[in-house]
């Protein structure tokens, strides 16, 4: 592998944040008088990926709740305060920052796209101190993952061939958004899809970048 560049996901990937999120939409919920079970995640996996608009429309539905857009605009704001005091929680992981110890040592370009809005990744990577060259977030793009457009941004962001870039994220939408923006060299987390590099962990990719860059 000619690798120059790296794309990766945020949530659950370089952190793990989908706890958050979850106890966020519960803390909000229980605030309108709705009761979420998070012991039985069914209610809120089945939107996980989506940007916070789309997850709290297709929650509403879901819940025969109509709300206008007012609420909507309110609703989600108070979200995004309540993800914000939880994050204060997160702790950096080991192998993050050692992938980030390996972009460093080997001056990669390095991208971040995620699902989630600019203020909730800002929130994260400033808390866990990961410096990137390149971030795109939800409310930047018309079309979110599995979608290419956001991944197409990055790419040319970076401004490598897709051949000198390789990709990693933690589910299903993260590699059809890479397959389709062009990316062959794609690496998930604990996830087995057509045409991937199944990993366990941020520490394996970070080896066989080292691997790469040494061999």
């Amino acid at each position: 592998m000619n690798i120059k560049g790296i794309i990766s996901d945020l949530d659950d990937t370089l952190a793990q944040t989908q706890a958050l999120h979850f106890k966020a939409w519960e803390n909000t919920a229980e605030k309108f008088g709705v009761k979420i079970n998070l012991n039985n995640k069914i209610d809120l996996n089945k939107f996980w990926g989506l940007r916070d608009i789309d997850f709290l429309k297709g929650f509403a539905k879901e819940k025969n709740i109509s709300l206008d857009q007012n609420q909507i605009t309110y609703i989600l704001s108070v979200k995004n305060e309540e993800y914000k005091k939880l994050v204060l929680s997160l702790k950096p992981d080991y192998c993050t920052l050692y992938l980030i110890n390996i972009i460093n040592k080997y001056k990669l370009k390095f991208a971040i796209v995620t699902s989630s809005m600019r203020n909730d990744a800002l929130a994260v990577l400033n808390r866990l101190n990961i410096r990137y060259d390149l971030l795109i977030t939800s409310d930047e793009v018309k079309n979110v993952k599995p979608d290419p457009e956001p991944v197409n941004l990055a790419i040319n962001g970076l401004n490598l061939s897709s051949n000198e870039i390789i990709a990693v994220g933690d589910s299903i939408f993260d590699a059809i958004s890479y397959k389709k923006a062009g990316l062959s060299k794609i690496f998930l987390l604990n996830i087995d899809y057509e045409d991937t590099i199944k990993i366990s962990s941020l520490c394996e990719l970070s080896d066989i970048i080292s691997k790469e860059m040494t061999s």
